[in-house]
């Protein structure tokens, strides 16, 4: 990834590298999801997303990482999720 990647070549990427048709990019999505290290109060940690964001398909992660971030005591990853199950989540 470099800072001109887009999300949708990021996605499309990532498919491949799981062995995961790349064609079917149009079905997932890159989402910028914040939260906590150890959130959920489990112990031994992990790591609970709190906050979701759906990235637009022709924003650029890296610039967006750069841009923006998170308080101290808060973390950001990148995820990828089916945009189906996005949309079942917003119902």
């Amino acid at each position: 990834a470099t800072p001109r990647s887009s999300a949708r070549q990021l996605v499309r990427e990532a498919l491949e590298r799981y062995g995961l048709n790349p064609d079917d990019f149009g079905q997932f999505a890159l989402c910028d999801v914040v939260g906590r290290p150890g959130g959920g109060g489990t112990a031994g940690g992990g790591w609970q997303g709190e906050h979701l964001r759906e990235v637009g398909d022709w924003e650029r992660p890296l610039v967006l990482q750069e841009l923006w971030k998170p308080k101290a005591g808060w973390s950001r990853r990148f995820e990828i999720r089916r945009r189906q199950d996005l949309e079942r989540a917003g119902d």
